[in-house]
């Protein structure tokens, strides 16, 4: 049987989320440029991203404070 190490599978979550926000913000960026050289359209109104970008990282912390706050209550 082997240890589950929280820390490393903390550090595994947090790699993976830096990982697929920085992709996104790459893609994003890069649509972003190609549309406002063929539109002109910006999101500087957009609702729903103003949303995401809020509840999205806050959802992603609270996520983490479950097992973090176990893993020092069991220390």
């Amino acid at each position: 049987m082997t240890d589950f190490n929280l820390r490393g599978a903390l550090m595994l979550v947090c790699l993976l989320i830096f990982a697929a926000s920085f992709a996104a913000l790459l893609i994003a960026a890069w649509l972003h440029h190609r549309a406002d050289k063929l539109t002109g359209e910006n999101f500087h109104s957009a609702l729903w991203v103003e949303i995401s970008w809020t509840v999205v990282p806050c959802v992603i912390v609270l996520a983490l404070v479950w097992p973090t706050v176990k893993m020092f209550l069991t220390n």
